[in-house]
């Protein structure tokens, strides 16, 4: 019995470490989003922050970018569980090669976003 409980738990403790792996991009990015969201604000900043500025439209583009982890959560974690679970370690280079793939294409959207508004002429 005591042999079946222990198998189990390291089953139990394999998943847990599977599904922390995702959970590690949560808080750099997520200190990112506070960061622009702070520096967006109008009530701390005044007429900085206004949404014609240059200084808000930069926030913005990385508002976005660091947004990509949370608004790719299922496939971030549908992704990192099975690389997770793998026996290589190699293979967790996707998950990172996909957030950095994913982040490119979201700040490169925004960027393209604000250059067919005028805002690089």
């Amino acid at each position: 019995m005591s042999e079946k409980k222990s198998t189990l738990m390291q089953k139990v403790q394999r998943f847990g470490g599977a599904m922390f792996t995702p959970v590690l991009f949560f808080a750099v990015f997520g200190i990112i989003v506070g960061f622009a969201t702070l520096f967006k604000n109008n009530l701390v900043f005044g007429s900085l922050a206004d949404p014609e500025t240059t200084w808000y439209k930069v926030w913005d583009i990385i508002y976005n970018g660091a947004n990509t982890v949370f608004k790719q959560m299922p496939l971030i974690f549908a992704i990192g569980l099975p690389v997770s679970l793998a026996k290589k370690q190699q293979a967790r280079a996707c998950l990172e090669i996909f957030v950095i793939y994913a982040t490119f294409l979201y700040l490169t959207s925004s960027i393209l976003q604000y250059w067919g508004a005028g805002f690089w002429c």
